[in-house]
């Protein structure tokens, strides 16, 4: 009777550990950003504030998840994205999906026209590196390879986008300093050019001793365009 009553509490034991090890292995997230303007890679989305949702299933090393635009003012555009990333260690891949959709209340949509010429989707590849604490440098390329992204001839561009930025922190506020170009005629400009430059800050505000809020603001230039943004938000 023993030897079986120890079977079964060392079959439990691994089973509660299996339990363990994958619950352990799977992390979901929930958010949203609310900003004073949409302004993504130098570029401005928007005419009002916006709400800014994420949710993110991850799995040991793998992440599926949405993100999303939507102006507190009413717009003609919207925004509602897929992203997948493999992140390990200093190095991380992402796809994204993005979708930008008509504000229209009686737009019958078009989310599946997954017609390369006619789709209102477009795929990104996107690569990033993250130094160590000894050179926290980050390098990230990104580049659209399907969709949207075309000419007025229906030629696909591969709008490409590459920043460097440099993290550090000061007086306890998150810093961190970065520069964007892109190296050819694309969705960012029509040439090779510097199309974000500045420095963005978190800092966290203390409500209670377990709860505090994260404030952000972001200062950027873009000097292609000779546009210059200032740009506040609040994580929750």
């Amino acid at each position: 009777m023993k030897k079986y009553v120890t079977i079964i509490f060392i079959l439990l034991s691994i089973q509660s550990a299996y339990s363990q090890e994958r619950e352990s292995a799977f992390s979901i997230d929930l958010g949203a950003d609310i900003v004073s303007r949409y302004i993504w890679r130098g570029i401005n989305l928007s005419e009002s504030p916006a709400i800014q949702p994420t949710i993110g299933l991850t799995y040991n090393d793998l992440t599926f998840g949405s993100w999303g635009s939507f102006t507190v003012a009413r717009e003609t555009i919207q925004e509602v994205d897929l992203f997948l990333t493999y992140e390990k260690q200093y190095f991380s891949i992402t796809i994204n999906n993005y979708y930008n959709t008509l504000d229209t209340l009686g737009f019958s949509g078009n989310y599946f026209q997954l017609s390369g010429s006619s789709t209102p989707h477009a795929l990104e590849g996107v690569i990033a590196v993250n130094g160590p604490e000894s050179l926290p440098l980050s390098l990230s390329a990104a580049t659209m390879f399907w969709g949207n992204d075309r000419d007025e001839d229906g030629t696909n561009l591969f709008s490409t986008y590459i920043e460097l930025s440099y993290p550090f922190t000061a007086n306890e506020i998150e810093t961190s300093a970065f520069i964007g170009i892109t190296p050819a005629n694309g969705y960012y400009h029509d040439k090779f050019g510097v199309v974000n430059l500045g420095f963005s800050m978190v800092k966290e505000i203390r409500i209670t001793d377990n709860f505090s809020l994260p404030l952000m603001g972001s200062f950027m230039v873009n000097p292609v365009q000779e546009k210059v943004f200032l740009v506040f938000g609040v994580t929750l």
